[in-house]
């Protein structure tokens, strides 16, 4: 059986159109994050826009994922109740497209040991909330954090429905920065991995990643692309990831990949691209 192959779908005013601009490149799955259509307000689902976005999705017939908000935080404990209310409103837009992926950021350690408790019990909860939907929950990898901590949280949880959503492009960035070999964490990250997100960029880590999140959000295309530092989201085979090396080390995986490249930047070169990715995406087959 092929893995599906997907795209994450940026925010737009018109998500059939776009859609169906997938549809057309081939792809088999789409990944939505409902921060990028504003669905959820104060930690609740927002039911009037929800309302526009359910139908749409439901009439195309994806795979389809969900990524957490970027406001979505577990570790909060001064406003928890707000964020694991908001992690159930997450769970239920699962519920409502017929997700079969969330995905939940790691982020970066805290150095509290009650905080972090704290993000366990909350991501074991959720995973008990989203086993009644047979909904799996991918743990994902981010550049501010090493690989190893988030797969001995992974094998901590202990859930059947919860693994690991490995981003390739973070795992690159971590591994230049915090100076731990990359090939070898990918082939660590193989047993755990239920979901795959591929993009490209040079290695070159961004401090001001871990020093001002906030601004570092603010950076344009034409402020990195040039110097080509941090996590750029480039499509893949465009930076200096191994991907044939990448790909060897993940035969046999078997679930989606999805490429979370900037497409809007590089509309005249979806098809090739498209085209390309499932391509190598083939070679993770037995």
């Amino acid at each position: 059986m092929s893995n599906p192959v997907g795209i994450a779908v940026s925010h737009t005013t018109d998500l059939h159109g776009e859609l169906t601009f997938f549809h057309d490149l081939g792809y088999d799955a789409v990944e939505i994050s409902p921060d990028a259509f504003d669905l959820i307000f104060c930690g609740r689902l927002h039911s009037p826009l929800v309302n526009d976005v359910v139908p749409v999705l439901e009439r195309h017939g994806f795979r389809y994922s969900v990524h957490s908000p970027a406001a979505l935080d577990l570790r909060d404990l001064r406003d928890h109740e707000l964020q694991v209310q908001m992690a159930e409103s997450v769970v239920e837009f699962c519920r409502l497209i017929h997700a079969e992926v969330l995905v939940l950021h790691f982020e970066q350690q805290s150095a509290d040991p009650a905080v972090e408790a704290a993000f366990l019990d909350a991501t074991r909860r959720l995973a008990d909330r989203a086993q009644d939907q047979r909904l799996r929950i991918g743990v994902e990898n981010i550049e501010v954090e090493r690989l190893a901590p988030v797969l001995e949280f992974v094998r901590r949880v202990d859930r059947p429905n919860v693994g690991l959503t490995f981003d390739v492009g973070h795992a690159f960035l971590a591994a230049r920065y915090f100076g731990f070999d990359y090939l070898e964490a990918v082939r660590a990250a193989g047993p755990l991995l239920i979901h795959l997100h591929v993009t490209d960029n040079f290695g070159r880590y961004d401090p001001l990643r871990l020093e001002n999140f906030t601004l570092y959000r603010t950076q344009r295309s034409r402020d990195i692309f040039p110097v080509g530092r941090g996590d750029l989201h480039l499509p893949v085979g465009w930076g200096a990831i191994p991907y044939d090396q990448t790909f060897a080390a993940l035969r046999g995986y078997q679930g989606s990949v999805i490429t979370e490249y900037r497409y809007n930047l590089f509309r005249p070169h979806a098809q090739r691209l498209a085209q390309q990715l499932r391509s190598m995406v083939r070679r993770l087959g037995p």
